[in-house]
């Protein structure tokens, strides 16, 4: 009975890709589940399609985290180590990094994700003690001390009201290190 559960919620899954300008690689997901931790930090499940497989990642978002802009000024305070984390789903998180790679146009020899990944967050808009009714888009920074050398930049966003988690690109030369870190141990 739970494998026809499973099959009749992947009907609402839709392609990935959504990018409107050729240049960018924006994506968008469906939000499939969403629940808080023992710490009450969201956690969100969400899934896609890319051709006929389905992919997949779940993405952890910091309880604590407040808009970033007060008074019109970026408040360097509100940048928050850890503020977002991505999560394996196992095979349909492979899936999702065979898809990524594939449209960022970039060779890797290994698709697997990593367990977990962090990354600071910076929210620009919407009120994050509000999750459950506010659009929140945040801007993340991977490997922000450089360390791993794969620093990256990537818009996440979240509106749960729609079920919708973006992931929105912001610059071409991001691409390889966002693949890195999220398939480097």
């Amino acid at each position: 009975m739970s494998f026809l559960n499973f099959l009749k919620g992947q009907d609402r899954l839709r392609q990935i890709d959504v990018s409107e300008d050729q240049d960018f690689v924006d994506l968008q997901l469906t939000i499939t589940k969403n629940w808080n931790d023992e710490n009450l930090n969201h956690i969100i499940q969400a899934k896609g399609l890319w051709g006929k497989e389905t992919v997949g990642i779940e993405v952890l978002f910091r309880r604590d985290m407040k808009l970033g802009i007060v008074n019109t000024e970026v408040d360097k305070k509100r940048f928050y180590q850890e503020g977002i984390r991505f999560y394996s789903m196992g095979e349909l998180s492979d899936n999702f990094m065979k898809a990524l790679s594939a449209l960022f146009k970039t060779e890797g020899s290994s698709f697997k994700m990593i367990e977990t990944v962090g990354a600071t967050a910076f929210v620009l808009s919407g009120q994050p003690e509000y999750f459950d009714e506010e659009y929140i888009k945040t801007k993340i920074f991977l490997d922000d001390t450089n360390k791993k050398e794969n620093y990256a930049e990537w818009y996440v966003n979240i509106d749960l009201k729609n079920r919708i988690l973006e992931l929105r690109e912001k610059d071409q030369e991001y691409r390889k290190n966002i693949i890195n870190i999220l398939t480097s141990i």
